[in-house]
């Protein structure tokens, strides 16, 4: 009864040729669900020939050690392979008194399976955290920093064990025009809310000021049990330094450009105003912002269709310039010039409209004209 109700598989053998091969006597009935197979097929047949990778395993050598010295052994946990059955196998190997081997023997293979499983995770979650260029950071409830990974260094100049020792996370690392802010963020955050890419100016170890980025969500167990939030943080100085750069680029592009007497007018393919500089503003009467996104024959010319000699319609389908005289219902003239605007790739966008008013001009060569032709 023992034999055949105890978890454990208990397989017993008798040495044969001097201890070079060993048969089965007896197999308990937990053996028989560990290996799939039944006791009367196995009985009196050697244990190289149902289980042929036993040598492979370790275990043969285990049999042959045990049975001539009568010393048992423990064979630790191996994997046992064949081309029928394969899995994680602890032994204990002993001999009775009557000279038969005995193992006695659990199938481990789940408990490895989840070993192993939660081993893989464990290093992937490392891969991924300790080796992704965003610092990571997790939070535990209490508001105190419980995990962070190298990329803290890069990002602030503190080692990890620094950041973990820091008082009052976070405020050390926030520069002072943003605490107020990003303190009420972070209680926030403690209470279960999500974030992204929330811009802040970050006091490095060293003292200097960078901004970044940081976006947070919670974390909670398989229970939902909250866990605190995690932060993921990364340094976009360089991006602002672009972004100032392109504000002051354009800033400046405006500044020259609303100095000129020309009228400059920048269109889509569409024909819609983008932008235009104030001579062109000023000479329909309209805000910047409210010709934006209008048709300029619309805005500039009060038409309901385009015009027929426009000349950035021409340039936009040429792909070279082209340069009108247009007498205006008031009497003025304008010389209006059209050139296509090309994307990096070289493919036309739109088109720039720049009209230069030469009423005075041509009222000065007129005047003169009586004397040119007396000469």
């Amino acid at each position: 009864m023992l034999f055949d109700n105890v978890s454990s598989g208990v397989a017993t053998y008798e040495a044969r040729d001097d201890g070079e091969d060993f048969v089965f006597t007896d197999f308990n009935r937990a053996a028989e669900e560990i290996e799939q197979v039944k006791k009367e097929e196995l009985i009196g047949r050697s244990v190289l020939e149902v289980f042929p990778g036993v040598k492979d395993f370790g275990l043969f050598e285990v049999f042959k050690r045990v049975w001539r010295t009568g010393v048992p052994e423990h064979h630790p946990v191996s994997i046992y392979r064949d081309r029928r059955i394969a899995g994680w196998r602890e032994n204990y190997v002993y001999k009775l008194p009557s000279g038969e081997v005995v193992a006695v023997y659990d199938d481990v293979t789940k408990s490895k399976r989840s070993e192993l499983a939660q081993r893989m995770s464990e290093q992937c979650f490392r891969a991924i955290a300790d080796f992704s260029y965003f610092w990571e950071v997790w939070v535990g409830p209490e508001g105190r920093p419980l995990w962070t990974n190298p990329a803290v260094h890069r990002v602030t100049g503190y080692t990890i064990k620094e950041l973990m020792a820091l008082p009052d996370y976070p405020m050390p690392i926030i520069d002072e025009a943003d605490r107020g802010r990003m303190g009420r963020a972070f209680s926030s955050a403690l209470k279960g809310s999500r974030g992204n890419e929330m811009p802040f100016r970050l006091r490095r170890k060293d003292g200097q000021v960078i901004w970044a980025e940081v976006s947070w969500q919670p974390i909670y167990d398989d229970k939902h049990g909250y866990l605190g939030f995690r932060q993921s943080i990364r340094d976009v100085s360089a991006r602002k330094e672009m972004e100032e750069a392109l504000k002051k680029a354009e800033h400046e592009k405006e500044t020259i450009l609303d100095g000129l007497a020309e009228r400059v007018v920048y269109r889509d393919r569409d024909m819609r105003i983008m932008w235009a500089n104030r001579a062109a503003c000023e000479s329909v009467g309209i805000p910047r912002e409210e010709l934006a996104g209008r048709r300029c024959y619309e805005a500039l010319a009060q038409r309901d269709e385009p015009c027929e000699d426009c000349p950035v319609a021409k340039a936009i389908r040429s792909g070279r310039a082209h340069e009108v005289a247009r007498q205006m219902s008031d009497g003025a003239v304008l010389v209006v010039r059209g050139s296509p605007v090309r994307d990096e790739q070289g493919s036309i966008i739109g088109g720039v409209e720049i009209a230069l008013d030469v009423t005075e001009r041509e009222h000065v060569a007129e005047a003169l004209r009586p004397a040119r032709d007396k000469d």
